[in-house]
């Protein structure tokens, strides 16, 4: 029997920023925490850019208050799983700033380098219960890439319930 119900979201964001680039955020409620159990990274395409370049990517927790628009569920693993307490954005009217880093990874900035990420069993990267629009609220995820050429990026949040 599974112990907790599995969600996951996401997002496809174009990047050509020098500096961290908030990609996607996961938040839970002021009722309950949340736990970020895998993260798969991809990048879609990338024009031409000269060999030894990278995008760092960075799970962390923010800086300060933040705030997600267009708020979405998770789509539940199980089709029979209850409706999901976590939500994501992939737009803020306030932005995510790069806080307390969880995990980074660095992936070359050529199309179809990928990631994914799974902590070994039985740890996880949980998501406060602090709700959206709050000082410490969600877990988020940056891009920082090593060039400024322009660049298609999937992001996939797993999480458990």
């Amino acid at each position: 029997m599974a112990i907790s119900d599995v969600y996951s979201c996401r997002s496809t964001v174009g990047t050509s920023s020098t500096s961290a680039t908030p990609l996607l955020s996961l938040y839970g409620t002021a009722a309950k925490r949340v736990w970020i159990v895998g993260c798969r990274l991809e990048i879609q395409s990338a024009g031409a850019t000269p060999a030894g370049n990278q995008i760092l990517f960075q799970l962390a927790r923010p800086n300060a208050t933040n705030t997600g628009t267009s708020l979405t569920s998770g789509a539940p693993q199980d089709f029979s799983a209850s409706a999901s307490i976590g939500q994501f954005a992939a737009t803020w009217s306030a932005a995510p700033a790069v806080g307390t880093i969880l995990a980074e990874w660095t992936l070359p900035q050529t199309s179809g380098s990928s990631w994914e990420e799974f902590p070994p069993l039985g740890y996880e990267w949980g998501v406060p219960a602090i709700a959206n629009a709050n000082a410490n609220a969600g877990v988020h995820l940056f891009a920082t890439a090593s060039n400024s050429t322009a660049t298609s990026l999937v992001t996939e949040f797993i999480w458990s319930e």
